[in-house]
């Protein structure tokens, strides 16, 4: 319970502080192959030249509030916030794909937020301290950015390791050009 209470505090404790996970350090065992997780709203920029810098930074906090506890229910850990964007990590592909379905629909579905695009791989990566390195991240960050409004994306690699548990709930979204990377991404999209 403590511990609990202790990770959702986290949470709220803004990212420029970078103390969101330090208490956690082992918090995600060293594992093979992490699925990570981006997610981020569509239409932040705009809305914060609209509305103000302090309406906006309210709103995303709230957003990386929901997204925590989103987080918390699907067994993974909200690695850090880069402004209107979240980094999460999980053990599991399968239940990485429920999370990136929940977001959605807790928070794209949300008046007082705006719509959410995610992004979710799976794949070697390199851990130091708190935080995660390598091209896996950047997939999952750049699938997210591929993704249209309140759409998760979901990587070839995700799929084929969380497979026996998706059924029908994917369909192909193709190949996809993402920055940065050499060859096309086939991706599919969270029905």
């Amino acid at each position: 319970m403590l511990e609990t209470i202790l990770w959702c505090l986290a949470c709220l404790v803004p990212a420029g502080l970078g103390a969101a996970v330090l208490w956690r350090r082992d918090a995600i065992k060293r594992v093979s192959e992490p699925t990570f997780v981006f997610a981020d709203l569509v239409g932040y920029t705009a809305l914060t030249e609209r509305v103000g810098d302090e309406a906006a930074a309210n709103l995303a906090r709230e957003f990386r509030r929901t997204m925590c506890l989103v987080s918390r229910e699907h067994g993974a850990h909200q690695i850090k916030s880069m402004g209107d964007g979240v980094m999460i990590v999980s053990k599991d592909p399968a239940a990485a794909v429920g999370l990136a379905a929940h977001a959605v629909e807790a928070v794209g579905t949300r008046p007082d937020l705006l719509p959410v695009r995610v992004g979710v791989h799976t794949g070697p990566a390199a851990r130091r301290g708190c935080d995660w390195y390598g091209s896996s991240v950047n997939l999952a960050a750049r699938l997210a950015r591929a993704a249209e409004p309140n759409e998760a994306l979901i990587s070839a690699s995700t799929r084929a390791t969380a497979n026996g548990s998706l059924g029908d709930r994917l369909s192909t979204r193709g190949e996809l050009a993402l920055r940065g990377v050499d060859r096309p991404v086939s991706a599919w999209r969270l029905a």
